[in-house]
């Protein structure tokens, strides 16, 4: 092959291909690794053929020309050169990350793995190759026909072509989008009306679904029924909390998309029976925007419930039953009008309750559901978005949040100027705090007087922190100081770090809790840090945290 290709091509696609086995925020298998690879060594392939191509053209003058022995000692150079450096890269590869999987604690990568790596790689790489050629041949045969169907003029030439072009991407991009979103829609759909095995229809009054309940156990969709059919038992909070503590029945409501017609009558819906089952008389009501095929996630429900001892109301309305990895390109935007309405409809009831017997108003959301929460709250900087936050609320609990949310943007923008990005620090953490399990992380003043906003994100987690811009400049969150989880052998790549932002996105669940997007046992810190009970203290947090770790799943949205 390395004798008939470009040697720049070939140069270019071997450096690329090196620099995507370097680590990024999550650890790679070696299947997700080949797939890179090969992504890279086609593009690195296509730059370094086309700057060949032009350097040819260059050298084509008289006197210009290399000699044939230049062109044998380079290909003989590049023949050497892969070999080696896919054997070298392999190894650095799985040292790199055996690394970090030490690190987080998860299974180390073994040689064979590396072998798998590093022999299919450049393998898919020339797939990839093969593929484009044949693409880039099906292209110039369709300019030859057009071309002899115009006149020879070559401006009405040029302008037909782009006409065609236009056309084509226009069209193709709209069947493209209506095939896939009729494609998803398929899949995803029947899966909304199951139910989980085990899941059963709740005969308690203080949540939806049952025969008191204003919607209808089928219309709650397969996450809405898991929810209210798992809220915290008096069993269970007595366990914590002793058999003579004082306690009270969780309300937990959730409006499916088949439960109302339209967005706006969900929400309507959701106040009534928020109402009719008594969460405007807990102490703690919570609105909350589910992720994006409405998944409510259980260890975040349950520690509400236990901290409150079931003084608590959930209220959630679903906006889509496609995953969220499907939902943020799909139903672009369907979260943040979710999240107006439900909260704007909540808040208006519960601004006409008597002050003295209005229960804490709180936003939970994470991943997707942030968008929905910081949505109705969005100002012309950090300042305003904070002021109008704090002023419609007791607080918020924002987890994971979406590295284009507004409010997120602006506060990592605008943050005091010593801090990092992956930890900003707005107005000395007056309002907004950001947590995260760093055992070094900044300290703030204890004086912290609600209401309260806290994000929790983890330096390596993907969904926060990665974005389109990678593929032509470097991070903030890769300066130094790095977050701790962070690996120092990361570094910033043109192109190549897109294309690993990508696979991070896809792994972004496949980490142990505390890193990459899984949050499992620190919603307790984080609920205890927005609205803690009286006289709650660290001791507390860290004996129901343990309590949850055992009661605690698997944290990935199905």
């Amino acid at each position: 092959m390395l004798a008939r290709s470009s040697p720049v091509g070939s140069s270019l696609a071997l450096w690329f291909w090196m620099q995507s086995l370097t680590p990024t925020l999550i650890p790679r298998p070696w299947e997700s690794q080949a797939v890179i690879g090969a992504v890279c060594l086609a593009v690195g392939y296509a730059i370094g053929a086309f700057a060949g191509l032009c350097m040819s053209r260059i050298a084509a003058r008289p006197r210009v020309v290399p000699a044939e022995s230049i062109r044998r000692l380079s290909r003989l150079l590049l023949g050497t050169a892969w070999p080696a450096g896919v054997v070298l890269g392999s190894a650095r590869w799985q040292s790199w990350q055996n690394e970090q999987r030490d690190f987080m604690g998860m299974a180390s990568i073994v040689p064979s793995d590396a072998v798998m790596m590093g022999a299919l790689s450049p393998l898919f790489g020339v797939i990839l190759l093969v593929v484009g050629s044949g693409m880039m041949c099906g292209a110039r045969a369709s300019v030859r026909f057009i071309r002899r169907l115009v006149p020879r003029s070559g401006a009405a030439s040029i302008a037909l072509l782009l006409l065609v072009a236009v056309t084509a991407l226009v069209l193709g991009r709209e069947v493209a989008f209506r095939s896939v979103t009729a494609f998803a829609n398929s899949v995803y759909a029947p899966l909304n009306e199951e139910t989980s095995e085990g899941t059963f229809p709740p005969d308690s009054p203080s949540v939806s679904g049952t025969d008191a309940s204003f919607v209808a156990w089928d219309t709650l969709g397969r996450q809405g029924r898991d929810l209210v059919a798992s809220a915290a038992t008096h069993h269970q909070l007595s366990m914590f909390h002793g058999t003579g503590a004082a306690l009270a029945e969780p309300v937990r409501v959730y409006i499916g998309v088949r439960s109302a017609a339209s967005t706006e009558e969900r929400a309507a819906l959701a106040v009534r029976e928020l109402e009719r089952a008594g969460g405007f008389e807990r102490q703690v009501l919570v609105v909350w925007v589910p992720t994006g095929s409405g998944w409510m996630i259980p260890e975040a429900a349950a520690a509400l419930e236990l901290l409150h001892r079931g003084d608590t109301a959930i209220v959630a309305m679903q906006y889509s039953f496609l995953p969220s990895l499907v939902g943020v390109f799909l139903d672009a935007g369907l979260a943040n009008e979710a999240g107006r309405a439900l909260f704007g409809a909540v808040h208006a009831h519960w601004t006409a309750i008597p002050s003295a017997r209005r229960p804490k108003l709180i936003l939970f959301g994470k991943s997707l559901g942030t968008a929905g929460v910081e949505e109705p709250f969005v100002g012309k900087d950090a300042a305003a978005s904070v002021a109008t936050l704090t002023a419609d609320t007791d607080g918020a609990l924002i987890v994971g949040p979406k590295h284009s949310n507004p409010i997120h943007a602006q506060l990592t923008r605008e943050r005091e100027p010593t801090s990092p990005a992956w930890q900003p620090v707005f107005a000395g953490g007056r309002s907004v705090r950001f947590l995260n399990r760093d055992p070094s992380r900044l300290a703030l003043g204890g004086d912290w007087p609600p209401p309260r906003i806290v994000y929790l994100q983890h330096p390596s987690d993907p969904v926060t922190f990665w974005s389109l811009d990678a593929v032509w400049r470097a991070p903030e969150w890769m300066d130094e100081p790095r977050g701790f989880d962070v690996p120092e052998a990361l570094r910033w790549f043109p192109i190549v770090s897109g294309v690993q932002a990508v696979s991070d996105l896809l792994d972004q669940l496949e980490t142990p809790p505390g890193f990459g997007h899984v949050y499992t046992t620190e919603y307790v810190r984080g609920w205890a840090s927005v609205a803690p009970p009286d006289g709650w203290g660290e001791a507390d947090t860290e004996r129901l945290e343990r309590f949850i770790e055992d009661m605690a799943g698997s944290e990935s949205e199905p």
